[in-house]
């Protein structure tokens, strides 16, 4: 794998926080309960084809990343990524 100068990768991991705090900001306030919309009882994470997480959002409660991370998983065992059907979830 190249190697990403310091400040390519800075860039490139604000961006990756900025998506998912405003993934966790969108699904706070669109969030029909008060447990997410009032409390922040939410979290927001980027994962890899593998179920890595990228990046996760500052906001929220950490309490639910593990399940987040073992939920990918689990739907990518069940759904591989490369057997979706032609531009469901695919780079193109």
């Amino acid at each position: 794998m190249d190697s990403i100068d310091p400040i390519s990768l800075e860039i490139l991991w604000n961006r990756l926080i900025s998506i998912v705090n405003e993934q966790a900001t969108a699904l706070q306030n669109a969030s029909f309960t008060t447990v997410v919309r009032e409390a922040g009882d939410l979290s927001a994470g980027v994962f890899d084809t593998r179920g890595n997480m990228i990046a996760q959002a500052v906001t929220g409660t950490p309490g639910h990343i593990n399940t987040m991370a073992l939920a990918v998983r689990h739907f990518l065992k069940e759904y591989p990524w490369g057997r979706r059907p032609h531009g469901a979830g695919r780079w193109q």
